[in-house]
């Protein structure tokens, strides 16, 4: 007699609605911005224009990207990436308060402060990464491996960024591509996702404290992630050991 648990039947897996919809708007604000120049300072973060009643700041920094082809193609790719990775595993509700909830919270109270006349969408993403941060921490046996691998690479990349600038972007990401392409072989890496969810999570808290608009954006996606989690069905143990059968 066997005391193997029967595998629970896959999920529906639902077309990442929101991930293409906003990558298809952040792709289409990038267009628009290599036409025309001048839509960047029309668009970024301009606190005393917001203030005189430019309403439209409050979300536009989120659709150009000043540092040009270099940022475009960084944030549109980690968008992708990481927004179907989250969507499958939030829904597409869960991720609009993820993206969103992130994202505006950066240009409402993070901007200001850290970066007053900067743009880009890069503080939304780190809202989905830090929701699934939080969901690898809580979840480990659910986890995939793209889900395992993208939450410390993008952490690492924004984490190398903020704390050894255009060399740490290199050196961190790299190490984490080499190091989880090993652990991750195995059939087994329950421990392996928790592991890199504790990294992720301390690294996030570190550059939040430096402070980092990415390490905050980072924090709040996680905590919106601890929140939502409750309300997340649970998805196929599959990283998690296969159970020993008796007789």
């Amino acid at each position: 007699m066997s005391d193997v648990e029967p595998p629970r039947p896959p999920r529906r897996v639902h077309p990442p609605i929101a991930t293409a919809l906003v990558t298809l708007a952040t792709a289409a604000g990038a267009a628009a911005q290599l036409a025309d120049p001048g839509l960047v300072d029309r668009f970024r973060r301009d606190y005393p224009a917001l203030h005189d009643g430019e309403w439209w700041r409050w979300f536009t920094p989120l659709l150009v990207q000043p540092a040009g082809w270099g940022q475009i193609a960084f944030n549109i790719a980690s968008l992708v990436i990481a927004g179907v990775i989250a969507e499958r595993r939030f829904g597409t509700v869960r991720w609009l308060l993820l993206y969103l909830g992130t994202g505006l919270f950066g240009e409402a109270v993070v901007g200001e402060r850290l970066d007053p006349h900067g743009a880009g969408n890069s503080i939304a993403v780190c809202g989905l990464v830090g929701g699934l941060a939080a969901l690898l921490l809580l979840r480990p046996g659910e986890a995939t491996r793209p889900h395992t691998f993208v939450v410390p690479y993008y952490t690492a990349c924004v984490a190398g960024l903020g704390f050894g600038g255009t060399v740490g972007a290199f050196v961190a990401p790299t190490v984490v591509l080499v190091v989880l392409s090993v652990l991750l072989r195995g059939r087994r890496y329950r421990g392996i996702a928790f592991g890199a969810a504790i990294v992720s999570l301390v690294t996030a808290g570190l550059l939040a404290a430096r402070p980092d608009q990415h390490g905050i954006g980072l924090a709040v996606g996680a905590g919106l992630g601890l929140l939502l989690a409750a309300t997340v069905r649970p998805g196929p143990r599959v990283a998690a050991p296969a159970r020993p059968s008796s007789r």
